[in-house]
């Protein structure tokens, strides 16, 4: 009874170091009989055996609980709750211990050594904690342990030799650590184990040979870590494996033939590594084979004819190779198949027709290879395709009638081929529509007859064809609609009014038809409008002055129409536009001078017009300004001096005017070719073809210039007093125009840092000036209203530098982001990221995308300005209780709405696409209205064809993908991952740990995660509506899809706004 009162006293006094929603979960702990407690058993002394408290959400640390009164303790289940701080080391006292699980806590610091006296112990669970340092080599004293897993922690240093002494152990799961070295040798005597995970760690070196002992082992995981060498030739000697997964290693080499001799295989994924020579045919052995993986690799030659053996297998892919030869032509007898990618190889010839046979077909993708010849007939029975890709080949003839018969079609990507014809019929009613890309073909038909109402699609591209018609009301209720191209067609008629009720439009591509009539100024409307390009049409009339109310616009095209009166002045309120192109039409008059607002503007063409009176100096405010074409018009008068400052210029062009004068002393003049500058009698300067400016001048200027000196001289009273009388009257009215310019720029928030050269000396500053401030004064300014950046005005910390609060005038709040030095002490700013994060931000613009105002540059001072985020960021908000209560389901699901926004317009509408590389909730700010602005672009790389020289991995763990364990070139589809992590932290209210790790066994069952388990507790379930309820369940999936461990299982950001 001693131990039994003991064992009471224990429980007791640790229930009083729980929180007081726990003390409610264990209002039977009371008294002195521990057998009546809940979760309690005992034995028939009265002594307690068994304390199961498992998925409770109880609260607390263990360091309350002594051990050494529960020596009769055969079972501890705390698993599932809020278990926090480190593991007792006390825990060594439960001598009798049978099971120990403490997974999904948030347990932290090291495992104590010992753990490795608990002799009697058969279960060890300590899965998806935050448990760091190494796994004691003490664990292998566990002679009787049979499971040991210690997945999803933080644990890192060498697997232990040790381990190889558990001869009993028969599973073994270290999966998701950061563990590094190489596998033992010594887990080759583990005659037992069955189920084996070493998969998302660091583990180096080569697979042991040694693991080919393993002769019961079933399921073995070693994919995403950083594995070289060879698969060991010896695989095929464990013949009692179900499932093999190497993928994303780096391993090379051929593939064992000895593979064929694993006929108990299900799933065999040796994707993403760099294996070479061909597919051994023996794989054509592997009758039980269901998941076949071979992407992305070196294979090379045929597919083997031997795979139409594997008459069980639902999935094939080995896409991305240099596979060679024809598709075997009796592919379709494998009818378990439901998913075929063959993409980016090499194949070639037909497709077979006996695909058409496979009754479950959901996806096939035969995109980018060399396939040529007609799509079967036998098409049409693929009544279950979701996803259709055959771009980027050399198909032709007409698209099956049925290809949507069975109203699964969600994507369809037939784009640069041959296919002639019309729209297959069944599209029109093909309702489940999402990605449309019909372009670069020969199709014909009026697609107002060929084309129904899409309500779920987001992308349709039916550039470069034959098509005819007019453009049909019906596309203003595909409300998901986002992108539309149709250029490049035989389009006529006018734009219909009803396209500015396209709210979501962000990409609206008409060039290259036939359109006819005036632009609607119902576009104006369009608020999300990144590209708006209209040229190349028959359109009359002036532009709308509603297109200004574009504020989001990056590109407008309306070039080589009839479009006719004075250009707008109000396209200088769209201060997001990088290229504007308004050349061959009939604008007349002057140039707009408030053009020169547009700060970010890479590209003005406003060539063959009847533009008239001088070039407006204001241009020159253009600082980003690349390419200037203002040829054949009528311009007159001298070109501003001050375009000598406009630093990033590369090409220019004033040819066929009527200026004169001396070219603007800037490279760009300087070097262009003759072309550009002819037909202007009275330019001069250095550049080819001009005569200097300080040439002689003839005798007619001469008696010219001595009558005008004589007029000077005889009336000097009167021009001194007239003079001086104009300076004053010009200079009061550049002041008010000054103001009024300055105060329309903070009404669109769009301060602008545009770059002098000092070439002074090396250590002289190097400033920018915005719109209104000198660049000099705006420094003394940062550095007087931060006072010297004093901790009281910090706001928070980025990956690459400390932002501070500093209100620069009256009403006129910033962000000031100064950046870190690259080593401590050392003074010196890391250029590096802080030169990557200007050429992010200069060029892209997003409603969700922090502003950028601008830069200051010197050695040891380097910062830089963005719009001020009044509520910090989505982090601070979730971990501050009351703010979080605040933070209701609407305002969370608009959050998430608008950082997916933000990568789409990152992944998919940018040029080249750009990549993030650190999305966390840190850098998610959100302004008075709780909108979402993505930041800290430190990281952020531009995604080139060519990007192949990445250097090192950037990202917070936590965010980043799993992939870049092992490999340093990211893809879109890391971001992918990471706004996976945040959208589940933004519902859940806190980083979402164990959801993130994904069992690589199978594709993830999202079916398995129940509301309540992504709900953030702290917010009330009946504030919950209908339609929030059903948006956060789709945030929920729509993250778990994210969260896929292979990164061409995860959509794209395309696919998830």
């Amino acid at each position: 009874m001693t131990e039994n009162k003991d064992g009471a006293e224990a429980l007791l006094n640790w229930k009083f170091t729980l929180d007081n929603n726990s003390w409610s979960l264990l209002s039977s702990w009371d008294g002195d009989n521990p057998c009546s407690f809940t979760g309690v058993t005992c034995n028939d002394f009265g002594a307690i055996t068994h304390l199961n408290l498992s998925n409770l959400g109880i609260r607390g640390t263990l360091d309350g609980l002594n051990f050494s009164h529960l020596t009769s303790v055969v079972s501890f289940e705390l698993a599932n709750n809020l278990i926090y701080g480190f593991l007792p080391s006390s825990i060594g006292n439960l001598s009798k211990l049978n099971s120990l699980d403490l997974c999904f806590n948030e347990l932290s610091g090291d495992i104590p050594p010992s753990v490795g006296l608990l002799e009697s112990l058969h279960y060890l669970y300590l899965c998806a904690n935050n448990l760091s340092g190494p796994i004691p080599q003490e664990i292998g004293q566990l002679d009787s342990l049979l499971k040991l897993d210690f997945s999803k922690n933080k644990l890192n240093g060498p697997i232990p030799a040790s381990l190889g002494n558990l001869s009993s152990l028969i599973y073994l799961h270290l999966q998701k650590n950061q563990l590094s070295g190489l596998i033992p040798s010594s887990l080759g005597k583990l005659g037992n184990l069955n189920n084996f995970s070493l998969s998302r760690n660091n583990i180096s070196g080569s697979i042991p040979r040694e693991i080919s002992d393993l002769r019961n082992l079933k399921f073995l995981s070693l994919q995403q870590n950083r594995l070289s060498g060879p698969i060991p030739l010896d695989i095929g000697r464990l013949t009692s494996l179900f499932g093999l997964h190497l993928s994303s290693n780096n391993i090379n080499g051929l593939i064992p033939h000895s593979i064929g001799n694993l006929t108990s295989l299900s799933i065999l994924r040796l994707s993403r590594n760099r294996l070479s020579g061909s597919i051994p045919s023996e794989i054509g052995r592997l009758i039980h084979l269901k998941h076949l993986d071979l992407s992305k690799n070196d294979l090379v030659g045929p597919i083997p004819l031997s795979l139409l053996n594997l008459s069980s297998l639902n999935a094939l892919r080995l896409l991305s190779n240099n596979l060679s030869g024809s598709i075997p032509q009796d592919l379709g007898k494998l009818i378990s198949l439901t998913k075929i990618n063959l993409g980016l190889n090499s194949l070639t010839g037909p497709i077979p027709a006996s695909i058409g046979s496979l009754p479950n077909l959901t996806l096939l993708h035969l995109e980018g290879n060399k396939l040529f010849g007609p799509l079967p007939s036998e098409f049409n029975k693929l009544t279950r395709l979701s996803s259709l890709s055959l771009s980027h080949n050399e198909l032709e003839g007409e698209l099956p009638e049925d290809v949507c018969l069975g109203r699964s079609l969600r994507k369809l990507t037939i784009n640069n081929n041959h296919f002639t014809g019309p729209i297959p019929k069944s599209l029109r009613n093909c309702t489940s529509l999402f990605r449309v890309r019909l372009e670069g073909n020969q199709l014909i038909g009026n697609i107002t007859k060929a084309l129904g109402i899409y309500p779920h699609l987001s992308f349709m591209d039916l550039s470069h064809n034959h098509f005819n018609g007019e453009l049909s009301w019906k596309w203003e209720h595909c409300d998901n609609l986002t992108s539309l191209r149709i250029s490049n067609n035989n389009i006529f008629g006018q734009i219909p009014t009803i396209f500015g009720r396209m709210a979501r439009l962000q990409v609206l591509d008409l060039s290259s038809n036939n359109l006819i009539g005036e632009i609607p100024r119902e576009l104006g409307s369009l608020s999300m409008l990144l590209e708006l390009d209209l040229s190349s049409n028959a359109i009359t009339g002036n532009v709308p002055i509603e297109i200004g109310l574009l504020s989001d616009l990056a590109r407008l095209n309306l070039a080589s129409n009839n479009l006719s009166g004075s250009i707008p002045a109000q396209l200088g309120t769209c201060m997001s536009l990088w290229s504007l192109n308004l050349s061959r039409n009939k604008f007349q008059r002057s140039i707009p001078p408030k053009l020169g607002n547009i700060q970010f503007l890479e590209f003005l063409d406003l060539s063959y017009n009847n533009l008239s009176e001088n070039i407006p100096g204001e241009l020159a405010k253009m600082r980003m300004l690349q390419v200037l074409n203002i040829s054949h018009n009528s311009l007159s008068g001298t070109i501003p001096n001050t375009f000598g400052d406009m630093l990033a210029l590369t090409f220019v062009d004033v040819s066929y005017n009527d200026l004169e004068g001396p070219l603007p002393n800037n490279k760009a003049f300087n070097e262009a070719p003759f072309e550009a500058i002819q037909h202007n009698e009275g330019l001069c300067g250095n550049a080819i073809g001009l005569p200097k400016c300080n040439g002689s001048k003839n005798r007619n200027q001469g008696i010219a210039a001595r009558i005008m000196m004589i007029l000077i001289l005889s009336f000097l009273g009167f021009l001194v007093l007239s003079s001086t009388l104009i300076v004053l009257v010009n200079h009061y009215r550049r002041r008010i125009i000054k103001r009024e310019d300055n105060e329309g720029a903070n009404n669109h928030n769009q301060r602008r840092i545009t770059k002098r050269e000092d070439n002074e000396g090396a250590n002289d500053l190097n400033f920018m000036h915005i719109l209104g401030y000198d660049g000099k004064v705006f420094y003394d300014r940062i550095i007087e209203t931060t006072e010297g950046f004093d901790s009281k005005y910090y706001v928070g910390e980025g990956a690459y530098g400390i932002v501070y609060k500093a209100e620069i005038s009256k009403g006129q709040t910033v962000a000031v982001k100064r950046t870190l030095s690259s080593q401590e002490d050392s003074g010196i700013v890391d250029m590096i990221p802080f030169k990557r994060e200007i050429q992010a931000l200069t060029n892209i613009r997003h409603r969700n995308i922090v502003k950028f105002y601008g830069f200051c540059f010197h050695a040891q001072c380097c910062f830089l300005v963005y719009e001020y985020m009044e509520r910090g960021s989505l982090r601070m908000i979730l971990k501050d209780n009351e703010r979080a209560r605040e933070f209701q389901w609407d305002k969370r699901v608009n959050v998430v709405r608008g950082v997916a926004d933000a990568l789409c317009y990152m992944h998919h509408e940018c040029s080249p696409p750009l990549l993030h590389r650190d999305l966390t909730s840190n850098n998610i700010l959100l302004d008075l209205d709780y909108q979402a602005h993505v930041s800290d672009f430190g990281t952020a790389r531009l995604l080139r064809p060519d990007s192949s020289n990445w250097t090192a991995v950037a990202g917070t763990i936590g965010y980043i993908a799993p992939e870049l364990a092992y490999s340093t070139i990211p893809t879109e589809k890391c971001d992918v991952y990471s706004f996976g992590v945040v959208a589940l932290e933004t519902i859940m209210g806190k980083h979402p740990g164990d959801h993130v790790s994904l069992e690589y066994s199978s594709s993830l069952q999202t079916e398995s995660v129940m509301l309540k388990d992504v709900l953030d507790q702290r917010l009330s379930p009946s504030t919950l509506g209908l339609q929030d309820a059903r948006d956060v369940v789709l945030i929920a999936k729509l993250a778990f899809e994210c969260l896929q461990a292979d990164p061409r299982l995860r959509p794209t950001m395309g696919q998830v706004s």
